[in-house]
């Protein structure tokens, strides 16, 4: 007998824009594989069904994601432990009781997939509230450790990108035959993308093709020390062209353009085709965000990390400096002479770092991460 489409719903939050990539990498390759049999839908939990001021955290997470991030890192450290965790949810499910379940009566779902922590136990108690058996699937999308809030009991599976992680979701208390390592899925535009020659991407994006491109980016909120980058570079009189990412900072972005520049640059804010910045580029200077440094990885694009959130970026920026991908830059000074030093004709390690960005890039990780919640989908979708 035949059956239904398949139908998902993907949760996630713009505190950063970490969240939103590895959903809709997921959502893409669901639709490819499976077209009109599967049925996505994507919410802003925050946004579109958290009551004030929880629908204000957006916009404030830019705050205290500012360079050093200490109150950022004081609420991570201290909510950091499976009863912290289960008591601070405790706390919230009165005041977001009402929209949690008007969430699920608006958006019914054979599968429900978090892509941010803040969701699982709240979602997994509003499924039991109104008694329903609709499975809740956590993808985790830190890199190498991640907050004890990603691992709700009750979830029908975890998927992890790394095998470090696995072993967090056990000390955690998540059962093993419900951990599955898929990598941290990347949307497969940048796949293509690799199939390009950059040349070619340059003279398309309206660089120059006489001289090497380094991109800087401070992800989705423009966040880190962008402007002392390029007048670091600017003083160090780099022979590279630059690409200046400011995400969704306005104000940088206008600061940026309204100045003037000795040297070739490019300033952009939030782009929707980073896939082919990235293949232009030569060199990455950017934050330790898990979405972007996987991206990268993908591409083989060597990284120089100037910063990194304390608490769950840090362990990121570890893992691809240890794996030989990476260089810890966390001046600007420090940045711009190690971009000259990797830029220097002749220098070996450039292409060493691109080898090692593509030894540990997972880029099948959306399929993988599509298979299974296809698997999840059918299992519980009833027949006609």
């Amino acid at each position: 007998m035949e059956q239904r489409a398949r139908r998902l719903l993907f949760l996630f939050a713009d505190t950063g824009g970490g969240h939103r990539s590895p959903a809709y990498a997921v959502a893409e390759t669901l639709w490819k594989l499976h077209g009109e049999n599967v049925q996505i839908e994507l919410a802003d939990v925050l946004t579109d069904y958290a009551p004030w001021p929880l629908n204000r955290l957006d916009n404030v997470y830019p705050y205290l994601a500012q360079p050093g991030g200490w109150p950022w890192a004081a609420i991570y450290h201290l909510s950091n432990g499976p009863r912290r965790a289960a008591l601070l949810t405790r706390s919230c499910w009165p005041l977001v009781r009402t929209p949690m379940l008007r969430l699920l009566r608006e958006h019914p779902a054979d599968v429900i997939v978090c892509y941010h922590s803040s969701f699982n136990d709240l979602v997994l108690r509003a499924l039991r509230k109104i008694r329903t058996k609709v499975p809740l699937v956590t993808m985790v999308i830190d890199l190498a450790t991640a907050h004890a809030s990603w691992f709700a009991s009750g979830v029908a599976c975890c998927l992890v990108p790394t095998e470090s992680v696995r072993q967090r979701a056990l000390a955690c208390g998540v059962p093993e035959k419900r951990i599955l390592v898929t990598g941290l899925p990347v949307h497969p535009r940048f796949i293509k993308a690799t199939k390009e020659e950059p040349l070619v991407v340059r003279r398309r994006l309206g660089l120059r093709t006489d001289r090497p491109v380094v991109l800087f980016a401070g992800g989705a909120e423009g966040v880190g020390s962008l402007r002392h980058l390029c007048r670091a570079a600017l003083d160090s009189k780099l022979e590279a062209q630059l690409v200046v990412l400011t995400g969704r900072n306005g104000r940088l972005k206008a600061r940026l353009t309204a100045e003037k520049w000795p040297l070739p640059i490019r300033i952009e804010g939030f782009v929707h085709n980073m896939h082919e910045w990235m293949r232009a580029a030569d060199v990455l200077v950017t934050k330790a965000g898990p979405s972007t440094i996987s991206e990268a990885l993908v591409m083989g694009l060597p990284l120089v990390l100037s910063g990194a959130l304390p608490g769950q970026e840090r362990p990121n920026a570890d893992y691809v400096v240890q794996a030989g991908a990476a260089i810890w830059a966390p001046t600007p000074d420090r940045v711009i002479k190690t971009v000259r030093e990797l830029l220097t004709p002749g220098c070996r390690r450039l292409p060493q770092m691109s080898a090692r960005a593509h030894a540990i890039a997972q880029p099948n990780a959306a399929r993988r991460a599509a298979d299974e919640l296809w698997d999840i989908a059918s299992r519980n979708t009833p027949l006609r």
